[in-house]
């Protein structure tokens, strides 16, 4: 069967845009849905060690999740904050709004995928080779994988990574919860639950791919 740049682009195009969609949908449920944070506020305990009451906890998170969602000035409740506090939630708010963007945009390209497909205007590169879901799928679940190894073994130095990465040159995501109060009520704990919930969605979506196209191939 020829091998035609339109099947060739499609098919990188999903098995690149794959792990995008997996993790970002993952990601979007503790960035999003606010009760993810009320639930683990409970479970960590975070209104007894950080010595504020759960309404309080709550107003602060709640006010931060408002700037960086809808902007306005920013505001941390009761809790102090400091210049470089409030300079590193502003550097947090591109980082925020990508997610619904990567979500949207590889969800289109995955599902203009299948369309095309279905009505057979697509055509498989090979019958002999994985088809680009179950390719997809792979990458995104051994790439989560790896970073899931490395959170369970060590995740300060994980984390260290990740704000190194995404603020280059900057350091005021140390916070010193004498001027930023609000870090007592973000402990490193509650990043260590995101990461682990998120490592655990990305993996069944990874999964749920790689047998849709195993099933599709079958067909």
């Amino acid at each position: 069967m020829r091998r035609r740049p339109i099947d060739i682009l499609f098919a990188i195009l999903v098995i690149l845009f794959i792990p995008v969609f997996c993790i970002s949908a993952a990601a979007l449920i503790p960035c999003v849905f606010r009760p993810f944070y009320y639930v683990s506020m409970d479970l960590l305990k975070i209104p007894e060690t950080s010595g504020y009451s759960p309404e309080v906890v709550r107003e602060a998170y709640d006010d931060v999740m408002d700037y960086i969602w809808f902007g306005g000035p920013f505001c941390t409740g009761e809790l102090a904050f400091s210049p470089d506090g409030e300079a590193h939630f502003a550097d947090c708010v591109p980082l925020f709004r990508l997610q619904p963007i990567l979500f949207g945009v590889s969800l289109f390209v995955i599902l203009l995928y299948a369309f095309l497909r279905r009505k057979e205007i697509l055509r498989p590169l090979s019958f002999r080779f994985p088809s680009p879901l179950t390719l997809g799928g792979g990458l995104s679940a051994a790439s989560i994988f790896a970073v899931g190894i490395f959170a369970l073994v060590d995740f300060g130095t994980l984390f260290k990574v990740f704000h190194m990465i995404a603020f280059p040159g900057k350091d005021n995501w140390l916070f010193d919860p004498a001027t930023d109060e609000i870090i007592k009520i973000l402990p490193e704990s509650f990043f260590l639950v995101c990461a682990v919930f998120i490592v655990g969605v990305a993996l069944l979506l990874s999964g749920a791919a790689i047998l849709a196209g195993i099933l599709r191939r079958r067909r």
